[in-house]
């Protein structure tokens, strides 16, 4: 019995050595989710009758898109390492935010927008969301048009009518000539008086109120959102008083 004392004397010891150790570990923690994201959203559904002048880039649909991307709430930093994509097609980023303008063929509107945000440290976001409406500018076309006449301006809305915001100014000169907001109606008439002579006008409409839609989850920080705006544009030109009927 004396023989086994030894080796039980050790044993204890060992053990007591042992335990403190494994007391002290330090205890791990548990790996910190990503931080959330600050997304805002904005897109323009645009339908040009032309742009920049009477015949340029006629009847011409597409979608802007424009993703602003930031750490943690909306006063965070910006991301500017991020892919985001809208109908697959990669935005370029700029300063603080990404953009794209995404042309669309004239029969084939789609009616949702995918998005798809792919951020260091973040899992893939993808969002899908309806596009409400097409606002679209039915006249003046674009043409050479007479000076010194009242002139129609007229717009519809694919669906759901809202009121709009309409502008008109001299292309050349920056001078806007004509402002009108919350029109309810579907036309409006900038006075002959007006209408500036000899030069590039160009008109547009934009809906008044936005269309918005928040996002929540836990990838998005608080105040997350999405903004749709239709609005549609037409450039033309004027005649000058000596121009008669030539082009």
């Amino acid at each position: 019995m004396r023989a086994k004392c030894p080796f039980l004397a050790v044993f204890i010891l060992l053990a007591t050595a042992v335990l403190p150790a494994g007391q002290d570990a330090p205890v791990q923690d548990a790996p910190k989710p990503p931080e959330s994201l600050f997304v805002r959203l904005t897109v323009y559904p645009t339908m040009s009758l032309s742009r920049y002048d009477y015949n340029n880039d006629v009847d011409l649909f597409e979608i802007r898109v424009y993703a602003e991307l930031r750490r943690g709430s909306q006063e965070g930093a910006p991301v500017a390492d991020a892919r985001v994509a809208a109908f697959s097609e990669k935005l370029e980023y700029h300063e603080d935010h990404y953009e794209k303008r995404i042309i669309l063929g004239k029969d084939k509107l789609p009616p949702d927008v995918d998005i798809e945000i792919a951020a260091p440290g973040h899992r893939v976001i993808r969002e899908k969301f309806p596009l409400p409406a097409w606002l679209v500018l039915t006249d003046p076309k674009p043409a050479i048009v007479e000076a010194g006449q009242d002139l129609a301006v007229r717009w519809r809305f694919s669906r759901f009518p809202s009121p709009v915001d309409v502008r008109a100014y001299d292309f050349r000169t920056g001078k806007e000539f004509f402002r009108k907001d919350h029109l309810e109606e579907i036309s409006a008439v900038i006075p002959a008086a007006s209408l500036p002579a000899s030069t590039i006008v160009r008109i547009y409409a934009i809906q008044s109120w936005l269309y918005k839609r928040y996002l929540d989850g836990k990838d998005y920080a608080r105040g997350s959102e999405v903004n749709v705006i239709p609005w549609s544009q037409v450039f033309f030109r004027t005649k000058g008083p000596a121009q008669g009927n030539t082009p």
